[in-house]
């Protein structure tokens, strides 16, 4: 069990992210006043006692960090205002951490004498940090009372707001650590400082005469023409033995400052250029035929002859991607390879941006676009051809230079356009031309934004308000100023402009910019900035729409979630059960327009029944927690197999129909010897061990729901239906 970061006393609520229904008690228990005597018995370590539900008492023990009684001198002369900075030198966030507030200080460590293991906090702690933090807001300035009351009074008729953080930091984190690798300023998609001090290494390097084009694609082609011959597609009708061995003659001819006894090694202790695992190629065949685009490729790499490097380079991208079409591997060599080479194109092209003059930079960028518009590398692989034409981004901090750039994805952008899908000769290269197309918007905005170009950037997002990539970054980056209101209008509008709010969160939900923080795509987007508003009326919509389209077991969390939002500004329990109640009716109306509208939805057969998987794990927890028992006999008709707490609730008000539920899960025929079974023509129950354990296990069901006197009753039946069979009766000897 791994304890959560420690977080500030304002916002203790985080070390609940995992239970909020231990949150939800711990409040209780504070608004009930169970927290008494709580007293500062040692520096920063402060005692309470807490009554529990069944009148025994537990002693909590709580040590927070020295807080702004030792924040130092520097600070202090430093920031003068009390207010921390971040590492740009901008403020932080109201309350995010506040030493000059003592309520900001850290919960360091907790102890409680109950029995309680199953969370790493239990909910006498969340009492009495509720207790403590409410000490120190009555302790600031304008406070009446006495600092040393022992006993802890209940939350007063009018709560302060309390806003749970489930995803607000872990967001913003990731936001501020991708501007920190995007250079400073904003976040970016592609280009990152990496690629200038990669770009610096390849100089640092011994500096190579170049080979000649017409040489170097001999060197790569003709390697790779022969392995095709013998492993590829052949055309030719010829009987190709694929088990000739590479003769000396096979190989081309080497210039001399590349012969064996010359100093210079393209696999020299610097590692193979293309493999960071000092792997190779599973087939040896294939690696020496890869030999000469190696070679070349490491050539061009450490030359100043830019033009020129950038024909062979855009001739070993080409022949890489184009072999790799046609080589069946499992173990993506060609693949891995291809990626490496065309990052180190784009790092290499830092250096023609730096080095180069305008001419020679825009004639080399334009052989390196050149190869991006080829069909094999556009639609085979759309990603390597984006970041061939995010090459350009090198450009953007060359004043002199930068019109190439613009002037190389702006042409992509019009080439690779909607407006030209009706020119594709197969609908099938649709997908991976709008995939191209979304990567090269991700370029474009990556380019306009490292030149400073702010109208730019608006007119790309006003021009495709919908491309979910660019609408991400502008709510990131809306967001990283803390606008989270205008980031939260941006997104609602998004989705509300989808006929499928689900579809569209599918959609975003695995991104380079947030990736595995956005589990429901654009509604964790919401979530965040409702947290970042202290908005509990947007952020109880979020809950809302994910409990009511919840799919699996661990969102049913959001019901204690939304729980405790309400319930911790104000609302009573009376209140949130009604509440409750008509969420409950919303997730039936949910499930009923689903199987109305979705009738692809896959149905199966189980004992003779047919039954469908529409659960919804969330809305079963709202029924059992609220005990909503009609709802329970509604929600039960569209699943299989109701759980126990599901047959608990509906036998409150329908008794009847729950005992129904039970016997409809024993196997076919095991009420009626005269039944056929499903499938078989048979008559009667299947003789089998499995069978009659399934009895077994309902039979304990039916007992903990109506008592042992109805469940032998119902046993008795069974084994009146089959009294020839020992083993029935042997499995079920404990009801009879």
């Amino acid at each position: 069990m791994t304890l959560p970061p420690k977080p500030s006393l304002t916002e203790f609520e985080r070390m609940f992210n995992d239970a909020p229904q231990i949150l939800g008690r711990a409040l209780d228990y504070w608004r009930d006043g169970r927290v008494s005597d709580l007293e500062e018995i040692a520096p920063s370590l402060f005692h309470a006692r807490v009554l529990g539900s069944e009148g025994s008492g537990y002693d909590v023990d709580i040590r927070l960090d020295a807080g702004a009684e030792t924040a130092s001198a520097n600070e202090a002369a430093d920031n003068p205002a009390g207010t921390e900075t971040n590492a740009d030198g901008s403020a932080q966030s109201p309350g995010r951490h506040d030493r000059s507030n003592p309520r900001g200080r850290h919960v360091m460590s907790t102890a409680c004498t109950c029995p309680y293991l199953r969370t790493p906090y239990c909910k006498h702690v969340g009492a009495v940090l509720y207790a403590l933090r409410e000490r120190f807001e009555e302790a600031l300035p304008e406070r009446t009372s006495s600092p040393n009351n022992h006993h802890v009074s209940p939350r007063p008729a009018k709560p302060r707001a309390t806003m749970p953080h489930y995803v607000l930091y872990d967001i913003l984190a990731r936001i501020d650590q991708q501007v920190a690798e995007s250079g400073g300023g904003n976040p970016l998609f592609f280009w990152s400082p990496l690629c200038l001090q990669y770009a610096e290494h390849l100089r640092s390097e011994k500096e190579l005469q170049l080979i000649d084009p017409e040489l170097a694609e001999h060197l790569v082609l003709e390697p790779l023409a022969r392995y095709h011959e013998r492993h590829g597609h052949h055309h030719d009708g010829d009987d190709h033995d694929g088990h000739d061995d590479f003769g000396e003659s096979d190989d081309p001819p080497v210039p001399e400052h590349l012969a064996d006894n010359d100093p210079y090694d393209p696999y020299s202790s610097y590692g193979d250029p293309y493999d960071p695992y000092g792997e190779r190629a599973k087939d040896p065949e294939l690696d020496h035929a890869l030999e000469g685009l190696r070679v070349v490729a490491y050539n061009a790499l450490h030359s100043t002859d830019y033009a020129n490097a950038c024909v062979n380079l855009s001739t070993c991208i080409q022949a890489l991607t184009a072999i790799e079409g046609t080589y069946p591997s499992d173990d993506h060599t060609l693949l891995e390879e291809s990626a490496q080479l065309v990052n180190q194109i784009r790092c290499y092209m830092e250096n023609v941006a730096q080095y180069a003059d305008s001419a020679t930079a825009g004639k080399a960028l334009g052989e390196i676009a050149n190869a991006a518009y080829t069909p094999h590398i556009q639609f085979q692989q759309p990603s390597n051809a984006a970041m061939l034409l995010a090459s350009a981004l090198a450009f953007a901090h060359h004043g002199d230079k930068i019109m190439w750039a613009y002037d190389v994805i702006d042409t992509a952008l019009e080439r690779f356009g909607p407006a030209h899908d009706h020119e594709l000769e197969h609908e099938v290269l649709l997908m991976p031309r709008h995939d191209l197309y979304r990567y090269v918007l991700m370029v474009a905005y990556d380019l306009r934004r490292m030149a400073d170009d702010e109208q730019g950037c608006r007119e790309l997002w006003d021009a495709n308000p919908d491309a979910a990539p660019l609408l991400l970054m502008h709510a990131a980056t809306l967001m990283k100023d803390r606008r989270f209101a205008e980031a939260h209008r941006l997104v609602k509008d998004h989705l509300d402009r989808r006929a499928d709010k689900l579809d569209a969160d599918r959609e975003i939900i695995h991104n380079g910019l947030l990736e595995d923080l956005l589990p429901h795509g654009w509604h964790t987007v919401l979530e965040c900035c409702a947290e970042g508003m202290d908005d509990v009326d947007r952020l109880a919509d979020v809950y809302r729409f994910l409990i009511v389209n919840c799919t699996t077991r661990s969102d049913a969390v959001y019901v204690a979630r939304l729980r405790y939002l309400i319930q911790a500004n104000g609302a009573s329990g009376e209140q949130w059960h009604d509440m409750a109640a008509e969420l409950a009716r919303e997730c039936s109306r949910n499930i009923t327009e689903r199987i109305r509208t979705q009738s692809d939805m896959p149905l199966y057969e189980a004992n003779g029944r047919r039954s469908s998987s529409w659960r919804n794990p969330a809305y079963e927890r709202l029924i059992v927690d609220e005990r909503l028992s009609d709802a329970a006999l509604t929600y039960c008709v569209t699943i299989d197999y109701p759980s126990m707490p599901l047959l608990k609730t509906m036998a409150i008000n329908h008794p009847e129909d729950a005992r129904q539920a039970i016997r409809n899960a024993l196997p076919a025929g095991a009420l009626d010897a005269k039944s056929i079974s499903p499938g078989t023509g048979r008559r009667g129950m299947t003789t089998s061990r499995t069978t009659y354990r399934q009895i077994a296990k309902q039979l304990r069901r039916y007992e903990e729901l109506f008592g042992d006197e109805e469940m032998r009753e119902l046993a008795r039946r069974i084994v009146e239906q089959y009294p020839n069979r020992r083993a029935l009766r042997e499995e079920l000897a404990f009801a009879l």
